[in-house]
């Protein structure tokens, strides 16, 4: 993919992100909120540097799917993670719980979303990958 068709999906992908502020998971039975660090988390890395092109545009391509994962799972790929605050890898200094919700798309397709808690604070989006993909 050129540079000019990365950026255009990149800003396609934005625009509709930028439409959704949060959503209501019955499955979690909260409100999961949209901020800059889920879409940011698309195309970076947790260390701030760039993903590899082709592994933004997978990231990107499923964004579409992470609404409808998020209203429609009943499920959790993982049991929920905590990483309590005096890890010494946690850098927030608070605990942090981390969702991964299944969600089958069709027979042979899942999506699996990422939601991010920090201390008391909102329920967030943070990532998607798909069935493809090896953890």
């Amino acid at each position: 993919m050129n540079d000019k068709d990365f950026f255009a999906l990149v800003k396609k992908r934005r625009a509709k992100y930028d439409t959704v502020k949060n959503i209501y998971c019955p499955f979690l039975k909260e409100i999961v909120f949209f901020n800059n660090k889920g879409f940011f988390h698309a195309t970076h890395s947790s260390d701030k540097t760039f993903r590899k092109r082709a592994d933004s545009v997978r990231r990107l391509n499923l964004l579409p799917h992470i609404y409808d994962c998020i209203k429609y799972c009943s499920e959790f790929e993982y049991e929920p993670r905590v990483t309590p605050k005096n890890d010494k890898r946690n850098r927030h200094n608070k605990e942090i719980v981390e969702y991964e919700l299944r969600h089958r798309v069709n027979k042979s397709f899942k999506v699996v979303v990422v939601l991010k808690r920090i201390g008391n604070g909102r329920l967030y989006y943070w990532s998607v990958y798909n069935n493809n993909q090896t953890k």
